[in-house]
């Protein structure tokens, strides 16, 4: 009777033991700078701890946000824009970013992949 009850006790210690190195892993990942609890909780590499294999959320701007801008500043404008201008008039009117070098480029590249918008030698505007 008393050799179960001790048996009971050590696979409950046990259990606790494999949960808690687990979940010390999972921190030290973190702490990494990674997200994944692989290596002493045996998880597998590569995917991050909870994820089910759905995507991630973008922490960009959403989808046809800067088109949209983009539209909005050339009406606005009574002549054409060059692309340092409309990078800086995309940016007044809210447009979120973080690097206005790399912001000028999705820019310029928008706006010359768009058939609504016409490239000058002034600069862009609408058709």
């Amino acid at each position: 009777m008393v050799a179960a009850s001790v048996e009971k006790a050590i696979q409950s210690l046990k259990e606790e033991r494999d949960r808690l190195d687990a979940a010390i892993a999972s921190l030290e990942g973190l702490l990494r700078g990674s997200t994944s609890g692989a290596g002493a909780a045996g998880r597998g590499r590569g995917r991050p701890v909870g994820s089910s294999g759905a995507r991630r959320k973008r922490k960009n701007a959403p989808r046809g946000l800067l088109k949209q801008k983009i539209h909005q500043v050339l009406k606005a404008a009574r002549k054409p824009l060059a692309p340092v201008e409309l990078r800086n008039l995309v940016i007044k009117a809210g447009y979120p970013n973080k690097n206005p070098k790399t912001l000028y480029t999705a820019i310029f590249a928008a706006a010359k992949g768009d058939p609504a918008i016409k490239k000058t030698a002034a600069g862009f505007s609408l058709k």
